[in-house]
């Protein structure tokens, strides 16, 4: 008797903020963010584009205001020639990282680390805000040929359900 097992979707986990002397930072991770298929897809040469859209609002009474909207992307690449992994970040500023396995690929891509989100002069005290966190996986542009062919880049990527909680500043 084979068992199946049950690979849990990606999820939004380990969400803290922190703040320093003038501004509101966030921290999070993306766990199950690459499951089997898509590292075999990475490994294949096929880059992969994740999108994490953050939103913090104050709350209202009868809508919330939009303060803050982030979209962090982050890209990883896998180049078979030279036996690296590389990851392009777009936010808070542009940079290229090459790494050498797939685990560290992982923990550079997957954990987002104190991303600065708003001055403190921005945030009322004793207002309740909201920060809202999504994370999305879609395949990156390939110059492998045909790959349009391919069935199974074409139904390819996921997206996360939305993280959301209420704090009082």
């Amino acid at each position: 008797m084979v068992l199946a097992s049950k690979e849990t979707g990606p999820e939004i986990s380990n969400v803290s903020l922190t703040l320093n002397h003038d501004s509101l930072f966030l921290s999070f991770r993306l766990s199950n963010g690459m499951p089997r298929r898509m590292e075999e897809l990475i490994q294949s040469g096929v880059p992969v584009r994740y999108i994490f859209q953050i939103t913090l609002k104050k709350k209202g009474l009868l809508w919330d205001d939009e303060i803050k909207s982030i979209a962090l992307r982050r890209t990883i690449s896998f180049d078979n020639l030279k036996n690296k992994y590389f990851l392009y970040f777009d936010y808070p500023s542009t940079k290229l990282v090459s790494v050498d396995n797939l685990k560290s690929a992982k923990k550079f891509l997957l954990s987002i680390e104190k991303i600065r989100l708003v001055p403190l002069t921005r945030l009322e005290k004793g207002k309740k805000y909201t920060i809202e966190i999504k994370a999305e996986a879609e395949k990156g542009k390939s110059s492998m040929p045909f790959s349009r062919l391919v069935k199974f880049f074409s139904s390819f990527g996921f997206s996360s359900k939305t993280y959301d909680f209420e704090f009082t500043f």
